[in-house]
């Protein structure tokens, strides 16, 4: 059996391909969700521009790095050259830029939070010396304030780097949508939006750490209720794809979003909230890319926005697969 072109490449978050003096493609790894569902394919034998398109190639050529927008996620791909006795090969490294900004995050968190700790016992320690007086209190209350609003920030930014807390399980779709949606139905109901559970048929389970799903669907309510500021509706649906995987939508009936729009929200620090640090999405977005899976958003102006989490197939990631039974529009 011929070796494997691939075999020693290091094993990460990231895709790769080798392509040979024309850019032509001689071996590629697992891509992962780079190239679009409808756009999957052998990739072995095609030319470099025809994958990660013309403009992206260029630049690949031209300085060694090149970013790539597919279905509003970033990529970030490196080439690297290697001359050999038979020719120059490249290996071409695609990330999506997502993982990048999670391991920046992950050193930020790491570096700040042990000093900003110690902010904050020195600021106590000074009140004790100094007194209560009011003049030094109003100091060292904003101090505090400001100090803890930065711990805030790092909880947020914590919840995008940090590593998964326990190893993935099968989870039912129904069990997961009626546990979040019971949760949120009487804060909802005070704001005049109903919430609905809908499972199609034969919905099959997903691997995922069920507390990371709560959290994913939390913030995708969140969302959801706070685009519908004068009531409405949020419908949690699961559903099969035509390739027989689990997709998991809540979809709601806000104001919706324009192209422009939606690219904006799903950028890192935007938030259309005031005071809001605009890292829900990223949260959600880093969650998904831990569970394999695909966020698609679909939205338009005055008609609602769906976001949309595609799961990998439960079977092929090793688990004994049961379908759940149908349940639609359920309010309890």
């Amino acid at each position: 059996m011929a070796a494997d072109p691939l075999e020693h490449v290091p094993h990460d978050d990231a895709a790769y391909l080798i392509v040979d003096e024309r850019w032509r493609i001689l071996a590629a790894s697992e891509w992962g969700g780079m190239v679009p569902d409808d756009g999957t394919g052998p990739l072995v034998g095609l030319p470099l521009r025809t994958v990660v398109g013309a403009e992206a190639c260029m630049r690949l050529q031209d300085c060694g790095v090149a970013t790539l927008s597919v279905e509003n996620v970033e990529w970030a791909l490196s080439a690297a050259s290697f001359v050999l006795p038979g020719g120059t090969i490249r290996i071409v490294r695609t990330q999506e830029a997502q993982a990048s900004l999670e391991a920046v995050v992950s050193l930020i968190v790491h570096e700040v939070r042990n000093p900003l700790s110690a902010l904050r016992a020195l600021v106590q320690g000074l009140e004790e010396v100094v007194g209560d007086g009011a003049q030094v209190s109003a100091y060292t209350t904003r101090l505090t304030d400001e100090i803890d609003r930065l711990g805030r920030l790092l909880v947020s930014m914590a919840q995008v780097a940090g590593p998964r807390a326990r190893p993935p399980q099968l989870l039912v779709p129904l069990l997961e949508l009626e546990r979040v949606a019971a949760t949120f139905r009487p804060e909802l109901a005070r704001r005049d939006i109903a919430i609905y559970v809908s499972v199609t048929p034969r919905v099959e389970p997903v691997m995922a750490d069920p507390d990371q799903l709560q959290q994913l669907l939390v913030n995708l309510i969140t969302n959801a209720a706070d685009a519908m500021p004068r009531g409405g509706t949020v419908t949690l649906r699961a559903r099969r794809d035509p390739r027989g995987r689990t997709v998991i939508a809540v979809e709601d009936t806000g104001a919706g979003m324009t192209p422009d729009e939606i690219e904006r929200a799903l950028r890192p620090r935007t938030s259309s909230k005031p005071g809001g640090m605009g890292l829900g999405l990223t949260v959600v977005r880093s969650i998904v890319r831990q569970c394999g899976a695909r966020l698609r958003v679909t939205s338009s102006p005055g008609r609602g926005t769906t976001m949309a989490v595609t799961f990998p197939s439960a079977a092929r990631a090793g688990g004994a697969v049961a379908v759940t039974p149908a349940r639609e529009y359920t309010e309890e």
